[in-house]
């Protein structure tokens, strides 16, 4: 099935989202408290996927579990 593109509509609304979304990112940026609260939560989220992707890796390389004692 050909997919249609996007249409007219669908990309004024795109563009709106995108326009909101850098509002609040120079929003965020001034004032440093919410920038400071970002970026931990932001460092906590990268650890995560980072310990995610790793077990993910293992199991793609057919390693065997590490048993926790």
């Amino acid at each position: 099935m050909a997919s249609k593109g996007i249409t007219f509509d669908e990309k004024r609304w795109q563009a709106e989202q995108d326009a909101q979304t850098m509002a609040r990112y120079e929003e965020i940026m001034a004032d440093n408290k919410r920038k400071s609260a970002a970026m931990k939560v932001a460092r906590q989220q990268a650890e995560d996927l980072t310990k995610r992707a790793n077990a993910m890796s293992k199991v793609a390389s057919g390693s065997k579990p590490v048993k926790k004692k």
